[in-house]
Order: structure tokens, then C-alpha cells, then sequence
């Protein structure tokens, strides 16, 4: 189960990695909108995972692992 936990987390990391940066990923600096719908999906898709397996264990690992990760993709200056 921690080895599933660990692709599931991976996963969604290197999915927020392409959302937040996807200039490293050839995408211009913003990425196109219909692709972050999908990204953001899959995360959210994800997540959700992550929770379940989190109330199967007694540790918090889930809560520190996803602070350190952004929720959305990042925004250029002046961008709402």
C-alpha cells in the first residue's frame, strides 16, 4: 500500500510540476486552457485517492505532502 501511495503522489506532483510551469515542458508560458481542465482533473481525481488511502493509515503524511504543492497553476502578474 505505501508503494501505491508513493506513484499516486508522484503522479500528482508531476502533474502540478506541468501545471505550474509549463514553459519546462514546451507549453509557452501559459499552458492551453483545455489541457489545465484535464491536468486539473486528473489532480483533483488523484486527491481524492490520496484522502482514501489517508483514512486507511494512522500517520498524516497527505497533509504535509500536499502543503508543500500549489492548487493551481501559477498566475502571470496582473492575471485574476
Amino acid at each position: 500500500m505505501e508503494r501505491e501511495k508513493n506513484r499516486v503522489l508522484l503522479v500528482y506532483k508531476s502533474l502540478g510540476r506541468v501545471l505550474t510551469c509549463p514553459h519546462d515542458y514546451g507549453l509557452g508560458l501559459r499552458a492551453p486552457q483545455p489541457l489545465v481542465d484535464a491536468l486539473t482533473a486528473m489532480r483533483q481525481s488523484l486527491r481524492a485517492e490520496l484522502v482514501e488511502v489517508q483514512d486507511f493509515g494512522d500517520d498524516d503524511w497527505l497533509s504535509d505532502e500536499l502543503a508543500q504543492d500549489a492548487d493551481g497553476p501559477a498566475r502571470m502578474s496582473g492575471e485574476k
